[in-house]
């Protein structure tokens, strides 16, 4: 049976001269899994958004769109809440409880069941999930991560026919990420559930993915299989991305997963050896911990226990760790913003440390991106911010500063200076963060997920832009889950657990090391000796055949 099908689809956001989508054309049968692909900006959000009438963006929609036969736009209410989930590319702006169990009782209440279907649903919904665990946590103490399953548990609970998740996997650990795509994949083939699904990190979901929809500049073009999506874009995973660089063929059947991969490689007559890398000299120390302690409250678990860590100039320092191990906590302690209890926290004199959050609509205090960027670069007097704060000078009168003209131009968002911050897309919200922190010319740079939201085009220009601020001897930390951009940017790496740094190496030491915590790159040449082992895509691509 269809669920969707959209005809000739174009929408125009209130206010905008040109169409954010147009030409969309497309069906999606009961049962499928569609993938969503595009660069950030594409329509990916919009899309999804229009597929639920009430959270549908305000707008012109012209074309037709149906949902089950019929246009969408008569569906019942209380029917498109109870049957269409949606979850946010931002966990946060979605949750409206203190307590996970309160959360998971609110749509059911809001839809009047009765109390005794509301216990049952919500008992099936939390045994289904096998997170128990987080089932009496206050909302607020949970990491992005943990929040994001919450998030789908709460739209779960009603038994959807449809569920359209923005970006799932971008705040999720390996481990999280991997149970994730398992749920979906049971709830998808089990209950029969027709998953839509807005994601740059596709390699997770293509043993599950029945059709694409890639969109560009607003347009869309359908692939009936991942095979045929893959055969035609065999970058957009590294599964296919590693052969491909090594002049193997990716034709039918496409290998989708790292085993897949692996085999492929193993047809190799000569394998890839990484070139040899020259030993970074140490540098001095820009910020030191020492024997750090950390909680958020005198009765509860330390966060942080016993960190010592240095941060050196001229080098990149990636942490990583599962959801909740207190990497975002490390970043506050590293950044000024927490004390911790015990152990000390040593700066050089005069050091500037600027931070992008992991949410970054927290960095967003005015109307328009171009004045976001200006304050940052020339951060006003109070005097000034209050006058500009009283004036009614509009922002297109004002003149962007060179250094803002060309960090924008750098990270794509010339052309959304005068747009307010709020309505870009998650990955240009995550460049606006990015170009903030740059603007303020730090000694110091500490990112809270980096990638999230960024397409792979954006992730090699964020590349490009540490490996200059290496070279002009900036020190800069990534907390991420992002394995495969740390294996191609990091010098060294670090794992938290427990509150500890359970290992800390050289990139090609820890990423050898670890078996579980490592790139898939590294997981597809685990045949191969570890000194001799790839470990990122830059080292397959320089590599010696």
């Amino acid at each position: 049976m269809e669920v969707y099908r959209a005809k000739d689809l174009k929408f125009t956001y209130a206010g905008a001269k040109a169409p954010a989508l147009h030409n969309i054309n497309f069906s999606v049968d009961e049962g499928d899994f569609v993938l969503l692909y595009g660069a950030s900006g594409s329509g990916k959000t919009t899309l999804l958004r229009l597929l639920k009438q009430e959270i549908a963006p305000a707008g012109h929609l012209l074309g037709e769109l149906s949902y089950m036969g019929a246009p969408l736009r008569e569906l019942p209410y209380e029917q498109s809440v109870a049957e269409i989930g949606y979850t946010a590319q931002n966990p946060d702006t979605q949750q409206v409880s203190e307590f996970v169990c309160n959360e998971l009782r609110f749509l059911l209440e809001n839809l009047g069941v009765s109390e005794q279907k509301i216990s049952l649903r919500v008992a099936e919904t939390v045994t289904f999930f096998g997170i128990e665990d987080l089932f009496s946590r206050r909302i607020s103490t949970l990491s992005g991560g943990e929040k994001q399953i919450v998030n789908l548990q709460a739209v779960f609970v009603s038994n959807p026919r449809v569920l359209l998740l923005d970006e799932p996997l971008s705040q999720l650990d390996p481990f999280s990420c991997g149970r994730f795509v398992e749920l979906l994949g049971r709830i998808s083939r089990e209950l029969g559930v027709t998953v839509l699904v807005a994601e740059h990190n596709i390699q997770p979901f293509l043993p599950l993915v029945t059709k694409v929809l890639h969109l560009e500049n607003g347009a869309c073009t359908v692939f009936d299989s991942a095979d045929r999506f893959l055969t035609a874009f065999p970058s957009a995973s590294p599964v296919t991305a590693i052969p491909a660089a090594l002049g193997l063929s990716v034709s039918t059947p496409v290998p989708k997963t790292v085993p897949a991969c692996r085999n492929l490689l193993k047809t190799l007559s000569k394998l890839p050896v990484p070139a040899a890398h020259a030993a970074l000299p140490k540098q001095e120390t820009a910020l030191r911990l020492s024997d750090v302690c950390f909680r958020y409250d005198r009765d509860q678990k330390d966060v942080l226990n016993g960190v010592s860590l240095d941060l050196r100039r001229g080098e990149i320092f990636s942490v990583v760790g599962a959801n909740g191990s207190g990497k975002t906590t490390l970043l506050k302690v590293l950044s000024g913003v927490c004390k911790p209890y015990s152990g000390k926290r040593k700066a050089a004199d005069a050091l500037r440390v600027a931070s992008v959050p992991q949410n970054p609509q927290t960095c967003f205090s005015f109307d328009t991106v171009l004045e976001v960027l200006q304050s940052a670069a020339q951060p006003p007097s109070p005097k000034a911010l209050f006058h500009a704060l009283n004036s009614a000078v509009p922002a297109e009168n004002m003149q962007p500063l060179e250094s803002v003209k060309a960090v924008a131009q750098r990270l794509g968002l010339s052309d959304v200076l005068l747009a307010n911050p709020f309505d870009l897309s998650s990955g240009q919200q995550q460049r606006v963060a990015i170009a903030r922190a740059l603007l303020q010319s730090p000694d110091v740079l500490l990112f809270d997920e980096a990638t999230k939201g960024l397409d792979d085009a954006r992730k090699q220009t964020l590349a490009v832009l540490l490996e200059e601020l290496k070279v002009q001897g900036k020190a800069v930390l990534l907390v991420t889950h992002d394995l495969d951009f740390a294996a191609e940017v990091s010098d060294r790496c670090a794992l938290l657990f427990d509150g500890k740094l359970a290992l800390t190496a050289d990139n090609r030491a820890f990423f050898t090391q670890s078996t579980v915590y490592t790139s898939t790159v590294a997981r597809a040449f685990s045949f191969v000796p570890a000194e001799t082992r790839p470990v990122s895509m830059r080292e397959v691509q320089n590599a010696e055949v």
